[in-house]
């Protein structure tokens, strides 16, 4: 794993066309989660602010001249999808597995909040993605469950159960036949 011998926050400003800017490690899976269920969002422009004044963005420093993001995926999606011909603030943080682990699923989470988002899809992937022990801990629930997802979201448990039902008959009715036989009129 990456050495961090500092104990102490740095401060950078970097341009992510020109540095090296990955995922962490344990970052990837979450990121996965969030780019595979987030709905899309319009871009705010940020660029023609002042360094100073852009929220920066923490990474952590890997060997060579790299560095690691973990957690505000948004932000990292925009700095290098919009704004990577210019610096950006960021703060150099020492790694610490279990912060990195809870900020990065902490980023998954917060999708629950968003409008649009399939809760059957989300809960799933947590339950089967995460680890459990930090879901939990964000949430504050001793067990992930649908009912307390479904409190955790603020919404009811038969709103999610229909949303579930209706996902798949949607699913089964617009699905493609496997078997194409029917086009020939072969029985």
């Amino acid at each position: 794993m990456m050495k961090n011998n500092k104990l102490k926050v740095g401060q950078k400003l970097a341009n992510p066309s020109k540095d090296d800017l990955y995922v962490h490690p344990y970052a990837k899976a979450p990121l996965c989660v969030w780019q595979r269920l987030r709905p899309k969002t319009t871009y705010i422009n940020m660029k023609s602010l002042d360094n100073f004044y852009r929220p920066p963005l923490r990474l952590i420093d890997g060997e060579d001249g790299t560095f690691y993001f973990f957690n505000d995926f948004q932000r990292v999606d925009q700095v290098l999808r919009f704004e990577s011909s210019s610096d950006y603030p960021c703060l150099i943080i020492p790694e610490s597995i279990k912060d990195v682990q809870q900020l990065a699923w902490r980023d998954v989470i917060d999708l629950i909040f968003l409008k649009g988002i399939h809760h059957p899809d989300l809960f799933k992937a947590l339950k089967s993605t995460a680890p459990q022990s930090v879901i939990c801990q964000l949430m504050g629930v001793k067990q992930l469950t649908v009912r307390e997802y479904c409190h955790f979201a603020g919404i009811s448990q038969s709103s999610y159960e229909y949303r579930q039902c209706k996902f798949a008959l949607e699913e089964r009715v617009l699905g493609i036949p496997q078997s194409m036989s029917w086009l020939s009129g072969a029985p």
